[in-house]
């Protein structure tokens, strides 16, 4: 394997996770080996001061008999001395500290009298140390007890045994945990390998999936486990930014393709125009009408293009928001003054309600735009009758309402008129000089200021737009 590839696998995430899961199990397994082997040490001792224990308080109950005790002794010191596991030593002492009796083994233990242990045992306190005599390895252990008598101790009984076994088993023990540790830790080792490698495993298939989807098979998406696990919440996320992938792309080819064929229209009918104007010598005055119409042609397209770059730099998030306090009420009376000439000429009646005094964070330039939408499409699809403009609070939000007696828009349509380039009816937009970007523009206005435009409509009977803008909180 060469460096880089070297390298590569040791950047591969199942590798960290294996070696983490390896130093994390081969600590743990130490902690756990010396928690047991303390725990069996102390165990082992503890069991060894019971049996000194037991011994010396039967010592004690023999020197109680008096001379019967006495004699009792002797073959008491042959059966504990005599023992495999455990030889016991003792040795009694007066209450002064002379030697009242001592076993034959006691003095391999090469005990020397220490003044804190009778001082203590002196005064009725029990006392248990550990002896090891220096050079060797043999460890004793022995328990100082006073028998007492009247609540004063006669004599102090001193009891020992070896801690040779202790030390064995401690030592088999330590062996077996050596032998057993690297077993155990392979079987970790691989154990954490093959949890790795299945834990990360679904991640090759997001990642291969992931490659294989293009512009071209947006619809595809990828197959959850089952499982309701972090995995499955990573790929029901990837699969949403594939749906959101999705939706633009086709908005934009929708776009695309609509804008170029509303494009490619009055461009074709402006060529066809000029060849039939050329096609023969004209008097001036139709050179100049053919060229006024032109003119009327191309300020259309220029508003098209207006709008479509509008659009673009909305779907971009390029059009920043200049929001300042501003009072609704007001906005709204100027624009629906300016086109009342606009409606009068056309025989409609526009009438202002009286509104109430109403304040929101907006845009002025943009939220003269919407209502310029709203209000002018209103006048174009009204052929005679009324438009009333109101504008009042409703709870936690300001509403703008916009009510014509005019042709309508039929139910099955009113989902539809919001999006790019739709006409309800394309003749009658085509003569108004309409291309069915007013009502998209006046809706990204509206959500650019947390707000939404609602339509009602019954047709030829008149539409309903009602547009909502949050209040400020104060």
């Amino acid at each position: 394997m060469s460096s880089k590839n070297g390298a590569k696998f040791y950047h591969r995430t199942d590798v960290k996770l294996t070696l983490w899961y390896i130093l994390t199990f081969f600590f743990s397994v130490l902690i756990i080996f010396g928690f047991l082997y303390l725990r069996l040490k102390h165990q082992l001792i503890k069991e060894i001061d019971r049996i000194l224990y037991d011994e010396a308080n039967e010592l004690s109950q023999m020197l109680a008999q008096g001379l019967k005790g006495m004699e009792g002794l002797k073959d008491f010191e042959n059966g504990v001395t005599a023992r495999t596991y455990y030889p016991i030593s003792f040795r009694i002492l007066d209450r002064d500290g002379s030697l009242f009796y001592v076993s034959k083994n006691f003095g391999e233990i090469g005990y020397k009298d220490s003044d804190n242990v009778m001082s203590a045992v002196t005064k009725g306190k029990e006392s248990l140390e550990e002896v090891k005599l220096p050079g060797r390895r043999r460890t004793f252990c022995i328990i100082s007890i006073p028998m007492p008598r009247e609540g004063k101790p006669i004599y102090v009984v001193q009891v020992a045994t070896h801690l040779r076994f202790v030390r064995k088993s401690l030592s088999h023990f330590k062996g077996n945990m050596l032998a057993a540790f690297p077993i155990i830790l392979v079987l970790g080792s691989l154990g954490g390998w093959i949890l790795a490698r299945r834990s990360l495993s679904p991640i090759g298939y997001i990642a291969s999936k992931a490659r294989s989807i293009t512009s071209n098979n947006l619809d595809e998406r990828l197959a959850t486990r089952g499982t309701d696990d972090e995995m499955d919440d990573l790929i029901r996320t990837i699969n949403e930014m594939i749906a959101r992938l999705e939706s633009s792309f086709k908005r934009i080819s929708e776009f695309t393709a609509d804008a170029s064929h509303e494009l490619k229209t009055p461009i074709c009918a402006l060529k066809g125009e000029a060849e039939v104007l050329l096609s023969k010598k004209r008097p001036l005055e139709e050179y100049q009408e053919g060229l006024a119409h032109f003119i009327d042609r191309f300020d259309q397209l220029n508003r098209m293009i207006n709008d479509l770059i509008l659009l673009s730099k909305f779907d971009s998030s390029q059009v920043e928001l200049n929001m300042a306090s501003l009072r609704l009420d007001l906005l709204v009376q100027d624009m629906g003054n300016l086109f009342r000439i606009l409606a009068e000429q056309k025989g409609i009646d526009l009438q202002m309600g009286k509104g109430q005094e109403v304040t929101i964070m907006g845009d002025k330039v943009r939220l003269q735009q919407l209502f310029t939408n709203l209000i002018d499409n209103a006048i174009k699809y009204t052929p005679e009758g009324s438009i009333r403009i109101t504008v009042e609070r409703d709870g936690e939000n300001a509403v703008v309402q916009v009510v014509d007696t005019g042709i309508g828009i039929p139910r099955e349509e009113q989902e539809k008129i919001f999006k790019r380039f739709y006409r309800v009816d394309k003749s009658r937009s085509k003569e108004s000089g309409g291309v069915g970007l007013g009502l998209s523009i006046a809706e990204w206005i509206a959500h650019a200021h947390r707000g939404r435009i609602e339509v009602e409509s019954e047709l030829n009977q008149g539409s309903t737009f009602t547009v909502y803008f949050p209040l400020p909180k104060a």
